[in-house]
């Protein structure tokens, strides 16, 4: 079955990249293999690409999909970790490669599924991409300290009602333990509105991005993939990436202003089109920025 998921500003990160024949690419995230795709596509007849992702279950449906296209000697998937990057692409039996693209979002895939990504979804409080990984979102809001809890969702998530959200979630728990997506956005909901007024966005959505950064060591593996780049990355390469959280884009643009061993390819950071906002809302809040190794 053909993937859910539709990769935000395509077309801009993948031109961005200048793909081209013989070369060498790397999708660091490639969620339903939107990006993977064209990457193949346009790189034919021979480019090669590197494809990663933490989900074992995003590798197996996209070899899946992409040996239904492609010939199976131009790409290899790896179930990893992107910021193994350095050891993924020697493994991949090359030196350094030509173009990077990295989405730092969640695949709709995902979201969908049952694993507490989402609250609009029934399921646990598992939000682990990782599965052999061990801590999960369950963990944390039933058991951990108040204050720690408040910290995880104001510095991960930039949730201004931090402590009102978690001070909620310890006077829940002490009676039930909570389960279910649905039972959290509830009690985020009741700690924060007080039904007056129109909402842009639903009250829970920064607590469950927060908790979920959190869960999957998002920004440590981010910085760590920023400080392999140069290892990595031809001269002349394009390192391609989207963002979707404000603590994401702000570590991505400290890194390479930084490190003036990259010129950026745009003044400002890219953003989807209005007709891409309307046709797939989740785009609202991406930011694409690309630069190039020099």
């Amino acid at each position: 079955m053909e993937p859910k998921h539709v990769p935000v500003m395509l077309n801009e990160a993948v031109n961005i990249l200048s793909v081209m024949p013989g070369r060498v690419y790397v999708d660091g995230t490639i969620g339903g293999g939107g990006f993977s795709k064209e990457i193949l596509r346009r790189s034919s007849p021979d480019g090669f690409l590197i494809g990663i992702d933490r989900d074992a279950d995003a590798v197996k449906n996209v070899q899946i999909e992409l040996e239904k296209e492609f010939d199976k000697k131009r790409f290899k998937l790896f179930y990893s970790n992107f910021s193994k990057i350095d050891d993924i692409v020697k493994e991949s039996g090359f030196k350094n490669v030509d173009g990077i693209i990295l989405d730092l979002g969640i695949s709709s895939i995902q979201l969908e599924g049952d694993r507490g990504f989402s609250f609009k979804e029934e399921g646990g409080l598992d939000m682990r991409m990782d599965k052999g990984e061990r801590l999960t979102a369950y963990e944390i809001v039933n058991h951990y300290p108040e204050k720690v809890l408040a910290d995880i969702i104001w510095r991960f998530g930039d949730e201004r009602h931090s402590r009102k959200i978690a001070k909620k979630i310890v006077e829940f728990r002490k009676n039930k333990q909570i389960e279910t997506p649905l039972e959290l956005r509830t009690i985020i909901k009741k700690a924060v509105f007080k039904g007056r007024g129109v909402l842009r966005i639903d009250p829970a959505t920064r607590t469950f991005m927060a908790l979920r950064i959190f869960v999957n060591k998002e920004y440590d593996s981010l910085i760590e993939f920023l400080g392999k780049l140069k290892d990595v990355l031809n001269i002349g390469g394009v390192i391609a990436i989207l963002s979707f959280h404000s603590g994401e884009d702000r570590i991505v643009k400290n890194f390479f202003k930084n490190n003036p061993g990259f010129k950026s390819l745009s003044k400002k950071p890219i953003l989807p089109s209005d007709e891409e906002v309307r046709f797939n809302p989740r785009s609202r809040s991406a930011k694409l920025r690309a630069f190039c190794h020099v």
